[in-house]
């Protein structure tokens, strides 16, 4: 049996702490979702006896969350896949010298990454509504994943710088062109890295609200920020429906943080090890 000191006793009760406040928020829109609001107010901690699983057929009727879900999830997956195929490429070729002007590509990249979205949405706009791209989600995938380069490209350049040259070599002599070289032999390599960049560009796409609220006013085109702040009226707030619907908006990313929580904490103890 192990010897319960100050410092184990000090190391649990952190554990612990910080578990049910990372939990609380989770259970308390779990039992908001499924009550009326009167009874939210009234019973803040306890779950209903009576559960209104019609909050949830309400909250899509209201602002069509399912639609607007299903919009996140596709605009987030075409932007990251777009993202990746251009990043990829230019990453390593940054990564092994293999084009002229490396650090002027840097340079311009780390630029972009400092300046805060908010102080472009206003030239971002403008250019949008000089092609006529309002309402339009494939604005958006290109737009998210422009805003999501910089980061990514200094994470896989990074990664890549990491591995061996000689790979490349033993490519080259096989008969391996630059894309060959780049998708059969580095890339399984740096999945892990690969697989980080994804789901951190993933939660901030699907949860973004600045461009998509400027840029998407009808509702069949509405992603899942958009259609959460239909909730708010002038005349009142419909607290049960709007747990129901974060709830539904939740579920997605829930489900894909745990299928890919493994990749992320592979990707950031391979970039330590490395060190």
């Amino acid at each position: 049996m192990k010897k319960i000191t100050t410092g184990r006793i000090i190391y649990w009760s952190l554990a612990v702490s910080w578990f049910l406040l990372a939990v609380f928020p989770l259970y308390f829109t779990v039992i908001s979702s499924v009550k009326e609001d009167s009874e939210i107010f009234s019973n803040y901690f306890i779950p209903t006896s009576a559960p209104q699983f019609g909050n949830f057929i309400t909250a899509n009727a209201m602002s069509g969350i399912v639609r607007a879900i299903v919009n996140s999830l596709a605009v987030s997956a075409c932007s990251i896949s777009f993202m990746l195929v251009l990043v990829i490429p230019l990453a390593y070729v940054v990564a092994r010298s293999k084009i002229m002007f490396t650090k002027t590509i840097t340079l311009y990249l780390m630029a972009a990454l400092m300046v805060p979205i908010q102080c472009a949405i206003v030239p971002i706009v403008q250019g949008v509504n000089l092609i006529h791209g309002q309402d339009n989600l494939l604005v958006l995938v290109m737009l998210y994943a422009g805003i999501n380069m910089p980061m990514t490209f200094f994470i896989l350049t990074g990664a890549f710088t990491e591995i061996s040259k000689e790979l490349d070599e033993s490519a080259a002599m096989d008969g391996c062109g630059l894309l060959q070289t780049i998708f059969r032999i580095i890339v399984p390599i740096a999945k892990p890295s690969i697989a980080t960049c994804a789901i951190i560009s993933f939660l901030a796409v699907y949860n973004e609200l600045a461009l998509a609220n400027v840029l998407i006013s009808k509702k069949q085109f509405r992603t899942i920020s958009v259609a959460l702040l239909n909730f708010k009226g002038d005349f009142g707030t419909l607290y049960s429906i709007i747990f129901a619907a974060v709830l539904m908006c939740i579920v997605p990313t829930l489900l894909f943080y745990l299928f890919a929580q493994e990749k992320v904490e592979k990707g950031l103890s391979a970039g330590a090890l490395k060190g």
